[in-house]
This record gives C-alpha cells, sequence and structure tokens, in this order.
C-alpha cells in the first residue's frame, strides 16, 4: 500500500469515522486516499449494540441529551434514527444521603476554582469533614469520584453531565434519548456514508509499529493471520485513546504532550427474566442508587434489569464473571435482593444475562488547567493523535465527534497551505 496521497486513519469508533467523513468531503482531500484501519472486525469502538430477542441493548455508549450533545443530536436527526426517551432522570428509593444534597453541591461549587490541584474527595473533606464526604460520594453512586486524579472541576461535570444525578445540579429537568437500534446504528449509518464516499476500510488490523520520515509516515499492521502489512501515509491520525497510545512505539505522552491521563473501568450488567416483576414494585423505568456493588440500578420498561458500575466495583463485578454464569447470577441476585430489601426467595430466577467490562471505559486528561489542545501532532504535524480524551467533554460520543472533527480541520487547514504554496511556486 504504497502512495504519496494517503490519508491513514487507525481507529473505526466514532472520533474515527467523524475524522474520515470531513475529511471525504472536503475538496481539499480531491485526489488523495482515506483509509481507516481497525483492530477489531466491527466500527464503533465503545459503541458497541447488541440485539437481545427483538430489541438492542448498550454495552457502551447508551444515551444523549440535546442539550449537552448536540452535534449526537444533530447527527441523530440527519441520519433519521429513531430514538426513544431515556426515562432514568428520577431517582426511586432516595438514598438516605440525598437531602439536601443539591444545596451543599451548589454552595461548594465556587470554591473548586482555588482548588484545582487536589482531588474531589480531598476538596470535599476540607469543607464536610471525612464523614460526610463518603456520604456525599457514596449517595451520588460515582465511585470515581473517590478518585485521586478526579479534580473537583472533573467531579462537577461527572455530577451535571449525567442523568441519573443531574438533580443535583442545575441541570435537573434536562432531558435524555436512546437510539431504539442502539449507538451501533448510528455507528452502522456513519460506515456506510463513509464507504460512499470512497473512504477505504481494512478490519483486523493491528497498529505495531510506527517509522517517520521526512514528509510521510510508514504504518506497519498485524493481520488476521500474523502477515505484516505495510502502509505509507503523507498523514496519519492516530485515533486512539490515551492507554492504545501507550502501547506504541511513540514515546506517549513525553514527547507528545505536557498533560498526563488517567482512565477509569466501567462495567454493565444486563438481567432478563421472563416477566417484569419489578413492575409489582412500582420500579418500571426507575433508578436507583444502593450501597452495594450494584450501585446504579436501572429497571427498563418491562424489558429488563441493568446496572452500571465503574472504579473498583467495575473490577469486582469482572472477577465475579470468572467465576462462572451461575455464581455470578447469584451475587447479583442477592444484591438486588438487598436494595429493594425484598427476600431473595420472592424473586424469580432470570433468563439470560449479558455483561461488558471495559478496563479503560472512560479516559480523561488529569490536568483540569489548562485547556487542553484540540490534538497532539508530530512530524510536522503529518501524525495527529485525537481522542474524546482531548475535549472538554466527558461523553463518550460527543467528544468523539468534536476530537475526530478536529484532527480533519488540522488536515485541512494543512492541505490549504500547502496548496497556496504550490499555487506560489507555479
Amino acid at each position: 500500500m504504497l502512495n504519496d496521497k494517503v490519508i491513514s486513519i487507525v481507529g473505526a469508533g466514532i472520533s474515527g469515522l467523524s475524522c474520515a467523513l470531513k475529511l471525504a468531503g472536503s475538496k481539499l482531500t480531491k485526489g488523495h486516499t482515506i483509509r481507516i484501519f481497525e483492530n477489531g472486525d466491527r466500527t464503533g469502538g465503545r459503541a458497541h449494540s447488541i440485539k437481545v430477542d427483538d430489541f438492542s441493548i448498550d454495552l457502551g455508549a447508551g444515551r444523549f441529551s440535546p442539550a449537552l450533545h448536540p452535534n449526537v443530536s444533530k447527527l441523530i436527526n440527519e441520519l433519521g434514527e429513531k430514538i426513544e426517551v431515556f426515562p432514568f432522570t428520577k431517582i426511586a428509593c432516595p438514598h438516605p444521603h440525598h437531602a439536601g444534597l443539591k444545596e451543599i453541591l451548589a454552595q461548594l461549587k465556587p470554591k473548586m476554582l482555588s482548588s484545582y490541584n487536589e482531588s474531589f474527595f480531598q476538596f470535599l473533606c476540607n469543607h464536610m469533614g471525612n464523614e460526610k464526604s463518603h456520604a456525599i460520594i457514596n449517595g451520588l453512586g460515582y465511585d470515581s469520584l473517590y478518585l485521586l486524579q478526579i479534580s473537583p472541576k472533573i467531579a462537577y461535570d461527572i455530577i451535571e453531565k449525567h442523568p441519573e444525578i443531574q438533580c443535583f445540579s442545575d441541570n435537573e429537568g434536562y432531558e435524555w434519548f436512546n437510539l431504539v437500534d442502539g449507538f451501533s446504528a448510528l455507528v452502522k449509518s456513519l460506515y456506510e456514508r463513509a464507504a460512499v464516499l470512497g473512504v477505504e476500510f481494512y478490519f483486523e488490523h493491528k497498529l505495531v509499529n510506527i517509522q517517520t520520515k521526512s514528509n510521510s509516515t510508514l504504518l506497519e499492521f498485524s493481520g488476521c493471520d500474523q502477515q505484516e502489512i505495510w502502509n505509507n501515509s503523507s498523514y496519519t491520525v492516530l485515533a486512539l485513546p490515551p492507554t492504545a497510545m501507550s502501547s506504541l512505539n511513540v514515546d506517549f505522552p513525553n514527547s507528545w504532550s505536557d498533560f498526563t491521563y488517567g482512565s477509569i473501568p466501567l462495567f454493565k450488567g444486563f438481567i432478563f427474566f421472563d416477566s417484569p416483576w419489578w413492575q409489582d414494585y412500582n420500579l418500571e423505568n426507575k433508578v436507583t442508587i444502593v450501597d452495594n456493588p450494584l450501585r446504579k440500578l436501572y429497571f427498563k420498561s418491562d424489558k429488563y434489569i441493568f446496572f452500571y458500575t465503574d472504579s473498583a466495583y467495575a473490577d469486582f463485578w469482572h472477577e465475579e464473571t470468572k467465576k462462572g454464569d451461575k455464581e455470578y447470577i447469584n451475587t447479583v441476585m442477592k444484591l438486588i435482593s438487598m436494595a429493594l430489601n425484598i427476600s431473595i426467595k420472592e424473586l424469580p430466577r432470570p433468563s439470560s444475562n449479558k455483561f461488558k467490562y471495559w478496563p479503560s471505559g472512560v479516559e480523561f486528561a488529569l490536568e483540569a488547567y489548562p485547556e487542553h489542545p484540540p490534538v497532539l501532532s508530530k512530524n510536522n504535524g503529518t501524525i495527529i493523535a485525537t481522542s474524546d480524551a482531548y475535549t472538554p467533554h466527558c461523553g463518550w460520543m460527543e467528544g468523539g465527534i468534536i476530537a475526530g472533527r478536529n484532527a480533519a480541520e488540522h488536515i485541512l487547514k494543512q492541505l490549504e497551505k500547502s496548496g497556496v504554496t504550490e499555487e506560489k511556486m507555479n
């Protein structure tokens, strides 16, 4: 694959697809070949939906708010994807520590400006004491808020941009939706649109080596049968999260950025039953936050129950699944029984289950200040790194779209400059 007019994009997640579409739609890339290389066998990255019976479930990104995710909302409207209300903005069975929590967080928020170099938990302890700080985070249900790398600014972003706890912020009342056919349907539409525009896709291509030249980059991939595949590019976009960048031979982040990066694991568990027994307890389309490893427990219409955890509890569930299906389900049902104060003997046995563990589910820059550059680049701007971790948005899809378009704009500006230079020379 030798061609001096190739733009290679590594990663077919929402960032890579958004980058490819913007490039393919520009007159400046006329005469260029745009290629996307993907390690896996599908597009989407952390957007991953599967079919269960006659409905879709999102193992990854699963909801959006038009107010907080305008780019996602616009794309969905343009592509005509079917949406439905994501109802989990009202907490059932309120946690004991929810009383007065909105007022406490509002009073503390102005003080975070002088506390950007400490963790959110330390920030809370300084103002509320250790015991009350534990109670606040337990009540919010996102255990990442305990982590040293979560600053007050990042913590408030988490609180304000998640439907289950937006009621403790000024965003109370924001509408949320999910896609009827899951976010994979959106990704599939973007993939099809890119293919129509001539973007080439290569799946099961794992990037193993990068060699830089004066005005191009040589990429080495390992194919599905372990064969070596080489690709020469005039521009290379690494649409990869920081953890993936760190595994390459590119000295990331040391020679790329003054910022450092962190990530947290996530776990989603879906439990299916022959009948929606939770309707008898008035829990349909409600969410509750509990003091056990389930943490956030959702009751989806008459279809299923799911729970969503992060940080240490995500790792806990990952270990539980290794014990086998029976042991895993026993633990889940025991904890549901405890959370709802219902005898486990009264609860039916699940008919099936699905789960997904994301070892680096959310990735982000650790430094809250100053503003992160929109892309990172090397080799005279011919190698570009882009990720939702570099954007101020904590939404996978929204941040991914922004990041991919930022990378495309970076390349288009360089192509425009090179075009002007060629005109002057001629």
